[in-house]
């Protein structure tokens, strides 16, 4: 990896916590969560790393096609069920048992002695990754880097994450332009702000459905305020109405966008143009950084398009 995984490292850097989040199956974000995890190396910060469900599994479990590997390196922290560990490439000594369970065993805190690619299957709900998160910066971590996919959102919201990594794709879409309205619908989701001063509020308890904003009813200028971004459910139609009718949305606890990573290729469609994606996605989001990893092509203050200042 090159000028843009540095990049990414350092956006990361600014956060206790960063989720990386797929957009949807084969978009990169266990590559850049890699990418990521290999630049931190680079610069002697150590990281942690867990999953909110299953990553790194050598073959797909849909495609059959190979798969990024979830690869760390020696003084890096990672949480995974026991039986990983026995079936991974990396040698780790460990460091904390944890009271959650998988049907692959005990989740377990180690520490990498030697590189190596490790199956993670981390736990599922966002209190245990909480509290594993937590472990893991015991155990040293300055930074956790946590990987899961969109739809199972709750380990990336405030409660968890303090920052969010988008990584979106041509298997989030197909074309550039379905690939961002998708992109954008998302990150409106994870830049949600907090409340204003003075807003007429009417908190959420829970998830917030097209059937729980239908019980509520709100009106013009309400603001409807959800614990974190990852407890919004909406349909396109119900968010289109509630701006429609004047009501805002905002979250007890912001998340940050810290990035956006581009893949233009996905399992058996014929790939898009690398520059054109990225080239539109740095347009659709101005102010964020954005990258593709593979090509090394970044809107960063140390080079754009693939090119140096």
């Amino acid at each position: 990896m090159g000028n843009a995984a540095e990049a990414l490292a350092s956006a990361v850097r600014g956060v206790r916590r960063a989720a990386f989040v797929g957009l949807a199956k084969n978009v990169g974000k266990t590559t850049a969560l890699v990418a990521a995890a290999e630049a931190l190396s680079r610069a002697e910060v150590v990281a942690g790393a867990t999953s909110a469900g299953r990553d790194g599994e050598e073959f797909d479990a849909i495609t059959g096609e190979p798969k990024p590997r979830f690869h760390l390196w020696p003084g890096q922290l990672v949480a995974s069920a026991a039986e990983c560990f026995a079936a991974s490439e990396i040698d780790s000594e460990i460091v904390e048992r944890l009271p959650f369970h998988t049907r692959f065993g005990g989740i377990e805190v180690r520490r990498v002695r030697r590189a190596g690619a490790v199956e993670v299957i981390g736990p599922s709900t966002a209190d245990e990754l909480a509290r594993t998160s937590a472990a893991l910066e015991r155990a040293g971590a300055r930074i956790v880097l946590l990987d899961g996919a969109f739809g199972r959102r709750a380990f990336a919201g405030g409660r968890v994450a303090d920052g969010v990594v988008l990584s979106i794709g041509a298997a989030a879409g197909g074309t550039i332009e379905r690939i961002l309205a998708r992109a954008l619908a998302a990150a409106d989701l994870v830049r949600l702000p907090a409340p204003d001063s003075g807003a007429r509020e009417r908190t959420v308890p829970g998830a917030l459905t097209d059937a729980a904003l239908d019980a509520i009813a709100p009106t013009r200028g309400e603001t409807l305020v959800v614990q974190d971004f990852a407890s919004v459910f909406l349909s396109a139609g119900a968010l289109d109405r509630l701006r429609r009718d004047g009501v805002a949305l905002a979250a007890r606890r912001p998340s940050r966008l810290l990035a956006v990573t581009t893949n233009p290729t996905a399992p058996g469609a014929v790939p898009l143009r690398a520059g054109e994606l990225f080239e539109a996605t740095a347009a659709a989001f101005p102010g964020v950084l954005v990258v593709d990893l593979v090509a090394d092509l970044g809107n960063g203050d140390r080079f754009i398009f693939g090119r140096e200042k």
